[in-house]
Order: structure tokens, then sequence, then C-alpha cells
């Protein structure tokens, strides 16, 4: 028995020990080896700091995903600003990493980096310093460490105004806008130094202490001969903090003048552009050379430069009416818009060559058409011609009123004019009674080419020309020159109109042939009635919908309801003597003038028969 668990451990123990170690291997192999400390002076919220974490933390994951820890801490001085708020920061960071042993730190601004000078004994008193965001003069004390090296920036407010002078050749005035806070001033002393080469050429003027409303007007009353550059605004003259890039987006909504900035960050707001680095580019400087420590490709950090550039948003030039033509070489243009045949060219192209293609296609239906269209005018010219002559039919049998109508004012006329010269020969001739007689023959005259000029209008050939034309006035004049046939066939006509005008525009003439086609066919109908019983009802109005409509009954014997549309076809006719073309005429005319002509399905005793017409 004991032989067996003797034997028994003596095998699973080596195999236990062996789990162990590969289990613990395996642990070591996937735990990060690599502590990088991540500090920036500014806050998490602001643009600047997002861009420069990214490239950073982006950089160290592209290397070596496995090997870094990585920490990040925000001192956020222009809020939390003071030696009492400091000191309490150390405290927390020493608690945090006095016993963590870190192998990079990485400061970003300026006092960053002197909090981590002044603190590293006991915070991270092995490793080495890697600063970024940091001009030439805020590293001056950093060169006195051998293993701190970073990123040099470079926010240059020169370059920044050669760019707009360049972009507004014409501008006569530079305004500098900067905030309250510390920073915010020492920005303006580092602008009045740096811009002094641009003072005898141009006027620059300093502004500063405003509230950002204040800013925000100054900025409206700027004419577009301006150059604003803003700088930062972590503070405003009432106390009140901003992130610099809401600040400059807020001023730049009521510039009157185009705005330039030295951040990348601005970008996007409504600023022009500058000359700039981006933020996201330093951060990944700043990471490559961590890493290079780290893994010992270098013994000690290098200090290096960034690299600017000219930076513009292509949607400010537009707005501003900039040529883009001004630009300077290896300018980086941001929200760029190509134009449909940058974009699409391909597909232009590939269209083209299908319109190319069809081309032969439509120009023969183009050419059918063109024969379709002229048979179709000389239809329509064959139909007008048919429609006259109709009209002279209709005239035809309307000669003997028309000599009655002009036998009476030529017979008053010629007596009126007897009368006349036997009063001239008589001395004693009473003047008044003269004028008179020439008053009568004049009215005579008058009514006599009132008859003869309707006669002319209806002969007159038709055309589709339409005029303002009164309703009412066509019906009123219709109904005279048919007043006399009317009167020998003993038929009233009754006229109703629920206004004293009724505009449209129409065609006179053709107008005029509907009416008196349908008056006529209302008197043949009544021909067998006894004469009190003929009357024709004459009715015009405006409907609810705007449409003009004249409707004309009689009290015949009516038309059934399933001849209503076929009195309209050519040729029909309940006449022994008639064509059957009047009706069809003048439905054609009425469709001609976006109108109908229908029978009345809903009126009783006799035939009622409707026009409408658009209107005008």
């Amino acid at each position: 028995m004991r032989r067996n668990l003797l034997l028994l451990v003596l095998i699973v123990t080596p195999l236990f020990t062996g789990l162990l170690s590969a289990r613990a291997g395996a642990t070591s192999d996937t735990a990060p080896s690599k502590r990088v400390l991540v500090i920036n002076q500014n806050g998490s919220a602001l643009f600047s700091s997002r861009e420069l974490s990214r490239g950073i933390i982006e950089t160290l994951e592209d290397r070596r995903p496995d090997e870094f820890e990585i920490y990040t801490e925000f001192m956020d001085t222009v809020r939390f600003p003071g030696p009492e708020n400091t000191e309490r920061l150390r405290e927390i960071m020493v608690a945090r990493y006095g016993d963590l042993p870190l192998d990079a730190v990485i400061a970003v601004g300026p006092e960053a980096l002197l909090f981590m000078l002044d603190n590293r004994s006991e915070i991270a008193p092995s490793a080495p310093i890697v600063f970024a965001a940091i001009t030439e003069g805020s590293s001056r004390r950093a060169s006195e460490f051998p293993d701190v090296g970073g990123v040099i920036s470079h926010f240059d407010p020169e370059k920044t105004i050669e760019l707009a002078r360049r972009l507004q050749p014409g501008a006569k005035r530079i305004v500098v806008m900067t905030g309250s806070a510390e920073f915010d001033r020492s920005w303006e002393e580092t602008a009045r130094k740096e811009l002094k080469i641009f003072e005898p050429g141009v006027e620059i003027e300093y502004v500063s202490g405003l509230t950002i409303d204040g800013f925000k007007r100054a900025a409206a009353d700027l004419s577009d001969d301006a150059i604003l550059l803003i700088l930062t605004i972590f503070t405003d003259a009432d106390g009140r903090q901003f992130v610099p890039r809401d600040a400059a987006a807020q001023i730049v909504s009521t510039s009157g003048a185009p705005a330039y900035a030295v951040y990348s960050s601005y970008i996007g707001t409504g600023i022009v552009g500058g000359f700039m680095e981006t933020f996201e580019s330093v951060g990944r400087q700043a990471a490559e050379i961590a890493v290079q420590l780290m893994l010992g490709e270098v013994a000690v950090p290098p200090t290096v430069s960034s690299t600017g550039a000219p930076v513009v948003d292509w949607r400010q030039l537009e707005r501003w009416g900039i040529d883009e033509a001004l630009l300077p070489p290896g300018t980086q243009l941001q929200f760029y818009e190509p134009t449909l045949w940058q974009r699409y060219w391909w597909q232009i192209l590939a269209i083209a060559a299908v319109v190319l293609l069809q081309s032969g296609t439509i120009a023969a239906l183009v050419i059918q058409d063109r024969r379709r269209r002229r048979i179709k005018e000389e239809l329509a010219l064959e139909r007008l011609e048919l429609a006259r002559l109709s009209r002279v039919s209709q005239l035809g049998e309307l000669t003997g009123a028309l000599a009655h109508e002009l036998t009476q004012p030529l017979t008053s006329i010629l007596a009126n004019a007897e009368v006349g010269a036997r009063l001239l020969d008589d001395d004693t001739a009473d003047m008044r009674e003269v004028r008179e007689i020439f008053g009568d023959i004049i009215a005579d005259d008058k009514r006599a080419a009132s008859v003869i000029a309707q006669l002319r209008q209806m002969m007159r050939k038709g055309h589709v020309a339409l005029e303002a034309v009164d309703l009412n006035r066509a019906v009123a004049a219709t109904m005279a020159l048919a007043k006399s046939e009317l009167v020998a066939r003993q038929t009233r006509v009754d006229l109703r109109r629920d206004r004293s005008q009724i505009p449209l525009r129409a065609n006179l003439p053709q107008i005029q042939q509907v009416i008196l086609n349908l008056l006529l066919n209302a008197a043949d109908v009544m021909s067998d009635l006894p004469p009190s019983g003929r009357r024709i009802v004459v009715e015009t109005r405006v409907r609810d919908d705007g449409w003009r409509e004249l409707g004309i009954s009689d009290n015949g014997p009516g038309v059934p309801l399933e001849k209503m549309d076929e009195m309209f076809k050519p040729f029909f006719t309940t006449k022994p003597d008639g064509l059957g073309l009047g009706l069809a005429i003048c439905r054609t005319i009425a469709q001609a003038h976006g109108g109908t002509l229908l029978f009345d399905d809903r009126h009783t005793g006799g035939a009622r028969i409707v026009l409408a017409l658009p209107s005008p």
C-alpha cells in the first residue's frame, strides 16, 4: 500500500509542478512589463487634451499592445490654479505612484513638466521624462537634466499672420484677442514680441480684458479687410471659465472679419486657418520617444521639433471668397468638398457614353414627334375652318333677322335726313329740333354699325389667341345678335346672372359661336311646342372651385342618358336637315380653352347643357 502511494506521488508531483510553472509563465507573458504615466496640465475635456491622449495611446498600443500599462492624470491648472491645489495634487500622486515603479513619464504642457521636475524624486525617481506641447522657452529648465527630452512645439503667431496676409493681401488691420487668465496674458506678451515686425506696415490692436459678449461685439464691429487672430480665452473679464476652442467658436460666429488661430483644435469652429501642428501628431512623436527609451532603442530621450504647416478650412475659404490660388505650397486643406466632376468623373463619362449611344434614337423620336405635332396642328386648323363654316351656316339662318335689324335703323336714318333737309329750307326752322334729328341719325347709325360689327366678329376666322373676356357681356352680345331670330320663332329667353361681371381668358368669337349654337339648338327642339311653352333659360355663375359656368336649358323633350355622350360625336344629328357638326365643334372649342361641355344628367323637364371654363 505504501509503495503504491509513493509511486503515485512520484508520478503526480512533476506533472503538478509543470502545470504551475506553465501557468506562471503564461501569466508573466501576458502581464504588462512597462508602466507609462501621462500627466497633462489641462483638463480632460479640452479638444487638445483628447487629441494628444489619442496620439499617445494609439502609438503605444500599435508598437507593443501587451507590454505597456498606461496611467493618465489631468492637472487642470486653469480651473484649479494656486500652490494649494498643486500641493494636494502632489500628495495624491505620491500616494498613487510612490511605490509603483514607473518606466517613463510623458508630461504634456509646461506646468506639467515643471511639476514633474519638482516632484520626480517622490513620484518617479528612476523614470525618464518625455515632454510634449512645450515651447522652446519653456523647455530651458529641462535641458539641465540628461534624462529629460521631448517634442518642442511651435505655436507660431508670426507665421499665422504671414499666412493671413497672403490670403488677404488688402488687409489693413490686425486684431489679436486673448482672455484674462494667467495663461491668456502670457500669450498676449508673446504675441506682442513676435508681431513687432508687422507694426510699420499694418495697424495691430490687442483686445483683452473683456467678457465673452464684449469679445463678440468687438469681432462683430470688424470689417472684412481686417485680420482677427484668436489665441486663448480660458477666462473672461467676469471670471467665467471656457474651453478656448468653444470661446473661439462663439466669437467667430459674430465676426465681420476672417479669423485665424495657432491651435489645430480651432479648425472646424469657423476660423479660416493658421500655421499649426496637430495635437495628435505631437502626442505620437512624444509616445514614440518614450517607447524607444523603454525598449532600449535610445539611451537618453532626444529633443526634437514638431512639424507645422499651413492648415486652412476649405469651407471658410468659400465663405469669405478667398481664392484658393493664394494658398502657399504644402497647405493642408481640411473639410475639402470636391466638385461633382472630381468625385464622380468616371460615372459622368459612363453616362455621357450612354447618352451618345442613345442620341440617334432620341433624334429619331424628336423628328417623329415634330411630324405628329405638325399633323395635329393641320387637323386643328381644319377643325377651326370647319367651325368658321359652321358659323357662316348659322348666320345664313339669321339673314332675315339681320336684314330686319339693319332695315329699321336705315329707314329711320332716311326719314330723319329727309325731314332735316326740309327744315333747312325753312328759314324759321327750330334749330333744337334739327339737333334732335341729327342725334337720332347718329344713334341709328351706331345701332346699324353695332349689328354689322357683331356680324363681322362672328364671320372672322377662328384662332386660339386668348384675351380677357366678360362672360356676361359675351352672352348679352350673342343674345342681341339672335334676338330677331328668336322673336321670329316666338321663343322667350331669360338671363340669370349671380354677379355683374364674370371675367375669364377666352377667344371671344369662338365662345360666341358656342353660345349661338346652343341657343339655336334649344330653339329648334321646342319648335313643336306652343309659343307659350317655348322658353330658354340662360344662367351664368362662378362655382366654388373658381370655374366659370354657362348653363342653357329648354323645355324640349330632353336627351336620354344613353345618348348624352353620343350627341357630341361628329355627324350625329336629330334634325332632318342637320349635319351633326354643331355640338362636336362646340365641345372641341371648349376643350381647346381647357374646359368642358356636357349635358346635365340631373336636370328634368327638358335638356340642360353646361359650358364650364377655368378661372383666368
